[in-house]
């Protein structure tokens, strides 16, 4: 062990849980020589994307990229390597789709299928209708009207004047900004008010009568509207349990095309396409799987570090910066620490999740199997529905034995940008010891620490049972407006700079956290809100509704006069 100065010594011995051990400077310059000079973060990230494509959770190509990523982590020579399968449901894939409009006139339509809504068996010819249900009840004007049609099911869009960049870095105004910490923010743990759940849980079922209308109507297809413009296409998907999947082929049409056939309904012109997807399911195993590999630590049962980021993506492109940037890099940064033969005292494991895009199903189950458990909802109805749709997290957490090895978890997952700082998720404790770890590379980050949440993607699972788990500040860039799950999220929009700096950066930060005196320190554990707690956010949810109802009354008056 090396040698701390005397009052570095003294402050380990006062308070057992600072992290006091100093970083060993010929390992942080080895770290960058190997992340600077030997990068390949940017082989990793292109054999992701162009070779091996979109990474549906559960199809062939999401197979291929975890079997793929576990030699390769092996190749590094990374113990432990393996899969942990998780419940998840059908795998689905397309290799084709065409739309064109046949009448009023001829031209190719750009849409994409929706993951998991079947193939058409063959080009189809039909009419289209639009179909403006929100409810049940009005589902039922459109009863014996739409057999052998394709059926509109969302709202044109206005294509408002461009006014957002393309692509931008956080200024250092923005970053001070970042500091502050918000006191009306809930806490990063904090339900989801009664009302937002509600309404997802209304929106589930009525989405499933929906789907059981239109078999029963024997509809030829469903067309959908992408939520940007600009010719982008935001491409999901529908459900992926058996026996729950959408019941007819389904396209996402990018908005100027979906509001043509709009224009021309409201014309009184019915136009006519034809479309062909050539879609399949999987159903040989209903189980995903997440890929592990680590760097051993010393002795019997070593403390834990953890990085990682969600491997799969959509399909509509090749999920460059959602997510194979955050895998290359977590994958480079461990690449990183093992090339120059660290021996750590704690073990440092990367994960790579499977199912991020339907709900943190990848994350949530490695949580759920290694460090703790919350119970599935009572409610039939509700245990079949999403996590994200439950009306409550599942109380009591009980903890697994490896609860308290776990010091960390680091996420990667906001693109491909260079790392700014990090979110604590209200982890006010971990501030002074992040400044500290980002001293070491402050020429590389300004290491912005905000002590406010970010986002929800893989972190949020190790979170929610009071573990440490955080996600990085990051240079939006164009992710957030013409990347995220659109059909143009590909190799082309990352930055070899940015994901050099940020496996450099993570590298850093985890060699910081694997060989500190102590573990990080942690919030107090989640516990379940009080009757008067829930009473509050049932008032303040109540007066959302009315304020929501207030303006739409405001708007509508406005509009009659």
């Amino acid at each position: 062990m090396k040698k701390f100065s005397h009052a570095v010594a003294i402050g380990c011995l006062l308070v057992p849980s600072l992290v006091c051990a100093k970083p060993d400077p010929e390992v942080i310059n080895a770290i960058r020589d190997e992340g600077f000079n030997h990068s390949q973060v940017m082989r990793t990230f292109q054999h992701l994307t162009d070779t091996i494509g979109p990474r549906l959770t559960n199809s062939p190509k999401m197979r291929e990229a975890s079997l793929w990523a576990l030699e390769k982590l092996k190749s590094w020579g990374l113990s432990n390597a393996h899969q942990e399968a998780f419940e998840f449901g059908r795998g689905w894939s397309y290799d084709k789709a065409t739309i064109d409009l046949l009448a009023p006139r001829k031209t190719s339509l750009h849409g994409i299928p929706l993951a998991w809504t079947p193939g058409t068996a063959g080009p189809q010819e039909a009419e289209v209708v639009y179909a403006d249900a929100v409810n049940e009840a009005e589902l039922q004007k459109y009863r014996g009207k739409l057999k052998n049609k394709v059926v509109m099911l969302n709202e044109p869009m206005d294509v408002e004047e461009p006014h957002r960049e393309i692509s931008k870095r956080y200024s250092a105004a923005e970053l001070t900004e970042m500091k502050a910490f918000d006191l009306k923010a809930p806490a990063s743990d904090a339900p989801a008010p009664q009302d937002s759940v509600a309404q997802r849980q209304k929106s589930l079922r009525f989405n499933e009568a929906r789907e059981a209308f239109l078999k029963a109507e024997q509809v030829k297809g469903a067309l959908f509207r992408s939520s940007w413009d600009g010719g982008l296409i935001r491409v999901m998907g529908q459900n992926h349990r058996v026996g729950k999947t959408f019941p007819v082929p389904a396209l996402m049409l990018s908005v100027e095309h979906y509001n043509l056939l709009a224009r021309t309904l409201d014309s009184g012109v019915v136009p006519k396409i034809t479309f062909n997807v050539e879609a399949r399911f999987h159903d040989e195993d209903v189980n995903a799987h997440n890929t592990l590999a680590e760097i051993a630590g010393k002795g019997d049962n070593p403390e834990i570090v953890m990085l990682g980021g969600h491997l799969d993506s959509w399909h509509g492109a090749t999920g460059g910066v959602d997510n194979a940037a955050g895998v290359a890099i977590t994958m480079e940064a461990i690449r990183i620490l093992k090339t120059i033969n660290l021996q750590p005292q704690r073990t440092i494991r990367i994960g790579l999740w499977s199912g991020e895009e339907q709900g943190l199903t990848g994350s949530a189950a490695y949580v759920d199997q290694h460090f703790a458990t919350r119970p599935k909802p009572v409610d039939a109805e509700e245990r079949q529905m999403p996590r994200w749709a439950w009306s409550t997290p599942g109380w009591p957490i009980t903890k697994r034995k490896a609860h308290d090895q776990l010091s960390l978890y680091f996420n990667v997952d906001n693109g491909s940008g260079k790392i700014r700082g990090i979110a604590t998720q209200g982890n006010a404790a971990a501030r002074s010891i992040f400044t500290e770890w980002f001293g070491q590379v402050a020429d590389l980050s300004d290491g912005t620490i905000s002590n406010n949440s970010k986002g929800s993607t893989d972190h949020v699972s190790f979170d929610q049972v009071g573990l440490p788990g955080f996600q990085f500040i990051q240079d939006p860039l164009d992710y957030s407006t013409r990347l995220h799950h659109t059909h143009v999220d590909s190799f082309d929009h990352a930055i070899p700079e940015d994901m050099k700096q940020a496996a450099v950066v993570l590298a850093t930060l985890v060699y910081n956290a694997a060989t500190a005196e102590a573990r990080l320190p942690r919030k107090p554990m989640p516990v379940e809100a009080s009757e008067a707690e829930r009473d509050i956010e049932r008032k303040k949810a109540d007066k959302r509704t009315r304020d929501r109802d207030r303006k739409a009354l405001g708007e509508l008056s406005g509009a009659s006069r």
